[in-house]
């Protein structure tokens, strides 16, 4: 759903220059190159795009001029728009997409970014053992990829599973130059635990499908990890923590009760919300960090609200199917009254709605209230949510996990780091355009509670 793009104002300069030809950018907070392809043909001003890391390229997008040198590209199916002035040297303004908003700038020739720091990267030599392993699902057959690393020359070692948030992620859980379970697994195993970390289904060595899987599916391939822990000779099998990053910590809840002798559970920025609940205080709060506001905004919340209301009244995906087709149409036409978007737009905003909300993990995440879960837990537990996180906010998922979580004898530590992102990262604007401009990658403070945890519920 577009909502009101912010201007970037820039000093009258340059008219009469030409924006024909190709343009070269890097995406700072994605560590991305990025390629525009502008040419005129039929008398028609044409943009394709290029982003070459991810292999993609000539994809179409919409290219518009107007008055003052100024420039527009959007690639609606996707959400990406650039929005900026032409020179005769370079293209100048703002790229979006979704929560990323930068100030970006093309050139004519490729530009090697600068090489973004990463002082918290392991360096080698390494003092404990890595192994490339794979690992089966069995209820689903199929193989995951990953690293096991733990100190050499030693047995019955505690061992950490890592489970990833959500989106296709790699076993280091790489985002924006960043490599935070890398570094988890490092620090770990420095400390003499063993670190299982996996590539997510259907994703880089891992087998499966990704796109058709939901949280449950992703459950099983992390009961799947600590099983393959339980067997190796190196573990002891009665000491075994699932550590989970924001899904992951979801599907840590989920497992806390799956697995009757788990040791442990560290739920970092994990939900203790129900998934609408969690997405209507996301969606404004991202929203509003990158600057929206006003009528536009609203609309845009009260159509999300709608879908969502509707997901959790639905008896099932194909009734919620009918549903979304009307509101869309419904909320289209308020947005047509409003002048918001144009007649030309409808399609493409119906669809796009239709494509990321008609899916088996969107319906099932909405859906999902941890309450079913987290009363069940029979270990010991760690949350630990940052309190400048606008995707997990702390105040309202940390009073969630001390009302659900039982009484019993079990350590249960629920801890707001001050000053920290959803990454961990001690940030100023904490908007997510940000994670890739700080260099920490995961805070020290972080690091220590968690240190701390498993040294109380193993070292006694």
């Amino acid at each position: 759903m577009k909502i009101i793009f912010l201007f970037l104002i820039l000093a009258f300069y340059g008219f009469g220059q030409s924006p024909y030809g190709d343009w070269f950018t890097t995406l700072k907070a994605a560590d991305l190159p990025l390629v525009f392809h502008i040419k005129k043909e039929s008398g028609k001003n044409i943009v394709s795009v290029d982003s070459p890391k991810q292999k993609a390229f000539d994809m179409p997008a919409k290219i518009t001029f107007s008055e003052g040198n100024n420039i527009k590209v959007e690639m609606g199916k996707i959400g990406v728009s650039f929005e900026g002035t032409y020179y005769s040297d370079s293209l100048s303004g703002i790229f979006k997409q979704g929560p990323i908003l930068e100030e970006i700038t093309f050139y004519k020739k490729p530009i090697e970014p600068k090489k973004v720091k990463r002082p918290q990267n392991p360096k080698a030599p390494y003092s404990y053992e890595q192994e490339e392993v794979k690992f089966e699902n069995v209820e689903d057959s199929l193989l995951l990829a990953g690293t096991f690393t733990y100190p050499k020359n030693k047995t019955n070692i505690p061992a950490i599973v890592l489970v990833s948030g959500s989106g296709p992620q790699n076993r280091d859980e790489e985002m924006m130059g960043h490599r935070p379970f890398w570094i988890l697994a490092d620090y770990l195993s420095n400390l003499g635990y063993a670190v299982l970390r996996y590539d997510d289904r259907g994703t880089f060595n891992s087998a499966g499908d990704f796109a058709s899987a939901t949280t449950t599916d992703f459950v099983n391939d992390a009961a799947s990890a600590v099983y393959y822990l339980q067997s190796r000779p190196e573990v002891d099998a009665s000491k075994i923590v699932v550590l989970g990053h924001s899904e992951g910590g979801l599907i840590a809840n989920i497992l806390g009760t799956k697995i009757s002798n788990l040791s442990g559970i560290i739920s970092l920025a994990g939900t203790s919300i129900r998934g609408d609940s969690i997405l209507k205080i996301q969606t404004r709060l991202m929203a509003e960090s990158i600057g929206e506001k006003g009528a536009q905004l609203e609309l845009t919340h009260a159509f999300n609200t709608a879908l969502w209301d509707a997901v959790i009244n639905s008896k099932n995906i194909e009734e919620f199917g009918v549903d979304l087709k009307s509101i869309s149409k419904k909320f289209v036409k308020k947005f047509r009254k409003k002048k918001f978007i144009e007649k030309s737009e409808e399609a493409e905003i119906i669809q796009s709605v239709k494509m990321s909300m008609l899916n088996p993990w969107m319906y099932e995440f909405i859906r999902y209230s941890p309450s079913i879960h987290i009363p069940k837990i029979s270990c010991h537990v760690l949350v630990l949510i940052g309190t400048r996180d606008i995707q997990v906010t702390s105040k309202e998922n940390i009073k969630g996990y001390e009302n659900l979580l039982p009484v019993n004898d079990k350590l249960h530590e629920l801890k707001e780091l001050e000053g920290l992102n959803h990454l961990f990262q001690r940030c100023n604007t904490c908007t997510i355009s940000e994670y890739g401009q700080i260099e920490e990658t995961f805070s020290a403070i972080a690091l220590e509670e968690i240190r701390s945890f498993l040294e109380k519920i193993w070292i006694k």
